[in-house]
This record gives structure tokens, sequence and C-alpha cells, in this order.
């Protein structure tokens, strides 16, 4: 049996049924619509049609990051289905210039295609060594809410060789992750950050990767592309104070009342008519002068 035909056997056997899907939020404009056209006939394995379809999608200007790597990932594995090792080559290497810790999402973990892809990425990753593999296991939280603190817990199931789990999140529609380092805790590892306030909810996008000491990822949950997702409930917002328990009201009214008293204190000393005073005696005595009205 020739190896293109064994690969064949191999992918129909393993029932390859990887969720293969465009950036989230994109328009199904035409890239969509190819990289859709070329998953499916990769689900039947129509594997010249597979290429036929997402060629295009790998070079496409207007392709997001995520559906080349979408479209490419699928063209190195029909390229391998069909004996051709080295565009499948050639295809995975583009895969990896676009994003170095990529791993096949491949869920039966087929031994043939697993090791053809770290033969490829350990000879295109100065210093990445195949061998040293690991596994992460991780367990969304029930529930977060914006503006408090949440913890991702990271269960390390194998991989002696990690050195650091670093989780990079974002909210969703940006574009730019950010990081936060998980620190051991346990038999565990425990990443926590401050989610952004906001009063309506919204959905936080994250993956999860294991590095070495030297930096390269030995595993990962989601991908930048595909992240892990958790639903991040809104701050409720904060009831007004009544009107009179607010500083300015009082002010207003003690200067209104100050105001009125014045007021009053002015109008009421109205002037008085020219001789109201009476008659006017001066009477002058030893030590002074004396005013009688």
């Amino acid at each position: 049996m020739s190896r293109s035909a064994g690969l064949v056997v191999l992918l129909s056997a393993a029932s390859l049924t990887v969720s293969w899907s465009s950036a989230a939020g994109a328009a199904p404009g035409p890239v969509a619509k190819a990289l859709k056209r070329g998953k499916r006939a990769f689900d039947k394995q129509q594997y010249e049609r597979t290429l036929k379809h997402l060629q295009p999608v790998a070079t496409a200007p207007q392709a997001t990051i995520s559906q080349k790597i979408d479209a490419l990932e699928l063209l190195g594995l029909s390229y391998l289905v069909l004996g051709d090792n080295t565009r499948a080559r050639e295809a995975f290497e583009n895969l990896l210039g676009l994003d170095p810790a990529h791993q096949l999402r491949d869920p039966t973990g087929s031994p043939k295609l697993q090791q053809f892809f770290r033969a490829v990425k350990e000879h295109f990753l100065p210093g990445f060594d195949a061998s040293k593999r690991a596994q992460l296991e991780h367990g969304a939280p029930r529930a977060a809410k914006a503006g408090r603190r949440v913890e991702l817990e990271v269960q390390l199931l194998s991989g002696a060789a990690v050195r650091t789990i670093v989780v990079r999140w974002r909210r969703s529609g940006l574009l730019t992750y950010r990081g936060a380092r998980a620190r051991k805790r346990d038999r565990s590892w425990v990443a926590a950050f401050l989610l952004p306030r906001d009063s309506a909810g919204y959905q936080l996008e994250y993956y999860i990767e294991g590095r070495s000491k030297s930096g390269h990822v030995l595993a990962r949950l989601g991908s930048p592309g595909h992240p892990l997702t958790l639903e991040v409930s809104g701050l409720p917002r904060r009831r007004s104070a009544p009107v009179y328990k607010r500083w300015w009201f009082w002010t207003a009214i003690g200067a209104a009342m100050v105001g009125g008293t014045v007021a009053a204190i002015v109008l009421s000393r109205e002037r008085a008519p020219e001789g109201s005073l009476g008659t006017v005696t001066l009477n002058q005595r030893a030590g002074g002068l004396v005013l009688r009205f």
C-alpha cells in the first residue's frame, strides 16, 4: 500500500471531525465561504477539491490570520494525504510563520500526522524540542463579574519541561490579547486578573499556554484564532441617592434661606419720612453736649 493510500485509510478511520471556522464576528464574505467549502470537501475526503477552495484563502489579502491558519492546516493535511510531503511541509511552515505555537487540532491524536507536524516544527523553530510534550487541563469558572477579580485554574497533567503557564485574554471584539502569568498553588496553577468594568455583560476570550524555559509552547488550550470563552455578567447599576441626601440639595436650601433673610431685613428697613424725628433740643452742660429728641 502506498503512503498516500495509507494516509487516506488513516484519516478515514480516525474520522476527523474538527470544527473549522472563520474568525469570530467576521462577515460571511468570499473568504469565509471558500473556507467553508474547503472544510466541507475535506470532511468528504475530496482532497483535490479542498486544495482548489483553500489555496486562494491562504494568500488572500483580505483573509484574517485566523482564516489563513485554518486554510493552511487543511492544506497541509490534504497534501499529506495526496502524498505531496514537500507541499505539506511548505503549508505547515507558512502556518508556523503566522503562529509559531500552533498545534494541530486533531482530537484523534493520529501519530503519523502529529509526528510529521512536530518534525516540521522542530526544523522550523530554532531550539524547539519535539520530544518535550505536555498536557494541560482546565475547567472554566461558573461565573465571572465585570470589574471583579477572576481566577482561572489550570492543571498540568504531564510535561516536566513546562516552566511557566500563561493565560492570554481579551474582551470579545478587541484585537489584542493581554497576558496573565499563572502562579503555582498546591497541585495546580492559577492565573488571576481584574476583569474590565462594564454595566453590560460581555464575553471574555482566552487561551492557555504551557511554556518551556526557552519560551517555546509545549501545550496549549484554545488558540488566538479559536479561543476559549467565558460569559461575564455586568456590574449592577448604582441606585441614585434621593435628592434630600445630596450635598448640593442642602447647600442650595441654606443659600436660599440666607438670601431670603437678608432680603427681608433690607425690605423692612424703609426710609423714615422727613421730620418724623421730632424736635431736637441742644443742651450744653459741663463736660459735653446733650441731644434730646
